[in-house]
């Protein structure tokens, strides 16, 4: 900027005021940019990590990122991921958030066989207390696991212990234990509501909104 220039603008307040302002907009937006493209990557590194873990006992030779179908379940679309051996749907994993943990909302990524039995459950985010709650991450404690093939038809009394259930809870925090199993059993529920449609649609990503679940077993 020429010293003629700067010393309009130092005449003008107003006019150096808007030319800092348009300054920090400018830098503020490139930031915003780079900013949420690192959000982006990580969470599209976070959900592969997810359904990597959530279908790995169950065989597939497909992307399960690449191939979805948004389902629609009481008024919100849930993105389900299918797997596929040979073009055939093998299991299929999606997000569940929990009604309430103690620390709020639980999200898991639950992974789920053809034959209705769960494959894997893996905690994708909680806000549950450290040494606690967080005992349901898969890091601290191998109680998650405790899920794996179970289903509708297992026989399985879905609670904690403590209110007549299979689930340990832990010392001093019931509430985090309680959510993970009712927001589990609620999964399950979800695709047997919509089973034939999850296994029968066309491979690749997309698909038309499935109606919202039926009936289906407790």
């Amino acid at each position: 900027m020429s010293s003629i220039a700067a010393g309009g603008l130092r005449q003008r307040p107003g006019l150096l005021l808007g030319a800092f302002a348009l300054g920090c907009s400018a830098m503020l937006g490139m930031g915003d940019l780079a900013t949420h493209e690192e959000i982006r990557l990580r969470q599209a590194e976070d959900l592969r990590n997810a359904l990597d873990q959530t279908l790995s006992a169950v065989p597939h030779d497909n992307n399960p990122a690449a191939d979805t179908v948004a389902v629609e379940d009481e008024g919100r679309a849930v993105t389900v991921y299918r797997a596929r051996l040979a073009g055939e749907v093998r299991g299929v994993a999606f997000n569940w958030v929990s009604e309430a943990g103690y620390g709020g909302p639980i999200t898991l990524t639950v992974g789920i066989g053809r034959d209705g039995r769960i494959a894997s459950v893996r905690v994708l985010s909680h806000s549950e207390t450290p040494g606690l709650g967080d005992k349901i991450d898969v890091r601290k404690s191998d109680w998650i696991r405790g899920f794996d093939g179970r289903g509708l038809d297992t026989g399985t009394r879905w609670a904690v212990r403590k209110d007549g259930g299979e689930f340990d809870q832990f010392a001093g925090a019931t509430i985090t234990p309680r959510a993970v199993v009712g927001a589990v059993h609620a999964s399950l529920k979800f695709f047997a509501g919509n089973r034939a449609r999850l296994l029968a649609v066309p491979a690749g990503p997309g698909g038309d909104v499935a109606a919202t679940r039926s009936e289906i077993p407790s």
